[in-house]
């Protein structure tokens, strides 16, 4: 009786045992899965070093061209040394070649906190880099920006005497609507109960209408100009043809005019009629005052 008892107690914490381990087992699975962790590859360790972090934490992703490659191993602060800052170490699923123009920093995957880890090659062009430590930029805080814009607003609105602006831009407004009620100004006596400047206008309207009328009629000298008659059309093409005719005559050297502007010889001998004229009316002048004493002493006798 004793026997069987203890056999039946050895074999309740054998099945309990087994469901332990198999209970273990499952969460050691699961954990492997979720974690997205392979175990029985090879690793690859980068350093990156970064003036600021912006709250990345060990096992935060790393991302290269959208694709989760690795997870942030540890953080360590560098106060002195070569590289002083956050020294950040990656555990990588693959090896890197980076080149020179890489790229790695920290960005924010939502509004809530998380962070994530970016990295670029490069160019593939670009001579290839193999760095202990690789240099990060350092992130963009999305809060700490909006607290600066905030602040910003605030100083302009309490320094810069915005209310205050506001407030006389309201005045202005409250000063032109009392103005326009008032029938005061252009747009007060279009609005205003009386019909004058109403009247005005339509009159306005009225007669512009009739002198498009007029013209669509083709009466009046517009009219006639746009008119689907083309005899004034006409007119005025053979009136530019003939002055294009005249006009190439005189650069042949035909006519008058013509042979004035391009003949050189007659123009050197109207320079030089001219020049004689010239002489002639200078030795009048010269002899006028000796025949006018002659004239003036014989006639006394």
């Amino acid at each position: 009786m004793k026997k069987d008892w203890r056999e039946r107690e050895l074999t309740m914490e054998v099945i309990v045992g087994a469901f332990i381990v198999m209970i273990f087992l499952g969460l050691g699975y699961f954990t492997i899965i979720l974690s997205k962790e392979t175990w029985f590859t090879k690793k690859t360790e980068m350093n990156v070093v970064f003036g600021n972090v912006m709250g990345l934490r060990d096992g935060d992703s790393v991302v290269v061209r959208g694709m989760p490659i690795g997870k942030v191993k540890t953080l360590d602060l560098a106060v002195n040394g070569e590289c002083p800052g956050v020294h950040v170490s990656l555990m990588l699923d693959e090896p890197l070649v980076m080149h020179e123009g890489y790229e790695a920093k920290i960005v924010s995957t939502s509004i809530l906190g998380g962070r994530q880890l970016q990295l670029s090659e490069g160019p593939a062009d670009a001579p290839v880099l193999d760095l202990d430590f690789y240099r990060g930029k350092d992130p963009y805080d999305l809060m700490e920006d909006a607290a600066d814009i905030v602040n910003a607003a605030r100083t302009q609105i309490t320094e810069g005497k915005i209310f205050e602006k506001i407030r006389n831009v309201v005045d202005n407004i409250d000063e032109v609507v009392t103005r326009v009620n008032a029938g005061k100004g252009t747009l007060g006596k279009i609005l205003s109960d009386d019909d004058t400047l109403y009247s005005d206008l339509e009159a306005s309207v009225a007669s512009v209408r009739t002198m498009v009328t007029r013209v669509e009629q083709g009466k009046g000298s517009i009219g006639k100009l746009l008119s689907e008659d083309s005899t004034l059309y006409d007119d005025f093409s053979a009136a530019v043809a003939a002055l294009k005719s005249i006009t190439e005559g005189i650069e042949n050297g035909e006519g008058s005019v013509g042979k004035f502007i391009k003949d050189e010889s007659l123009y050197s001998d109207v320079e030089a009629t001219i020049g004689e004229v010239r002489a002639a009316v200078d030795d009048f002048r010269e002899t006028a005052p000796i025949t006018t004493f002659s004239s003036i002493f014989f006639g006394a006798f």
